[in-house]
C-alpha cells in the first residue's frame, strides 16, 4: 500500500491535498530506511501523529495529557517526555511501538540463546 492509502485506511477523515503531501515529503526524509518494508507505515504514521497533534492544538504541551475538564475549561498534562512527543498521540505510540519491533539499538552482552549458539 502507498503512504496516502494506509492515512485513508487508518483515517478516512484524512483530505491528501498539497499540504499532506508535503507532511508525506517531510516524513519519508525524517524516517529514512531503517523501518524497511514497514516504511510507508512508519512514514504513515508519522503524518497522522503531526495531523493530530495539530488538530489538538498542543504543538507547545509538555506532556500527554492526563486530564481534561470541559466545564471551565481545564487540562492537565503529564511529566516530561522522553521519545519526544510521540507519546502524544495514539498514532505516535504506534509509531514507537513499530520501532521498538524493527530497529535494534547497541547491545554490550549476548543474550543467553546467542551465548548458548556460540558455546
Amino acid at each position: 500500500m502507498t503512504v496516502q492509502e494506509i492515512i485513508l485506511a487508518r483515517n478516512p477523515s484524512v483530505v491528501i491535498d498539497a499540504r499532506v503531501s508535503k507532511l508525506i515529503l517531510l516524513a519519508t526524509i525524517q524516517t529514512g530506511d531503517v523501518f524497511g518494508a514497514q516504511k510507508n507505515d512508519a512514514i504513515a504514521l508519522l503524518v497522522l501523529h503531526w495531523l493530530s497533534l495539530e488538530n489538538r492544538g498542543t504543538a507547545a504541551a509538555g506532556g500527554a495529557i492526563t486530564s481534561e475538564r470541559e466545564g471551565d475549561l481545564g487540562r492537565s498534562y503529564g511529566a516530561a517526555i522522553t521519545q519526544g512527543d510521540l507519546s502524544q498521540t495514539t498514532w505516535g505510540i504506534q509509531l514507537l511501538s513499530l520501532r521498538k519491533m524493527l530497529i535494534f539499538g547497541p547491545r554490550n552482552r549476548l543474550t543467553t540463546e546467542l551465548q548458548d549458539l556460540e558455546a
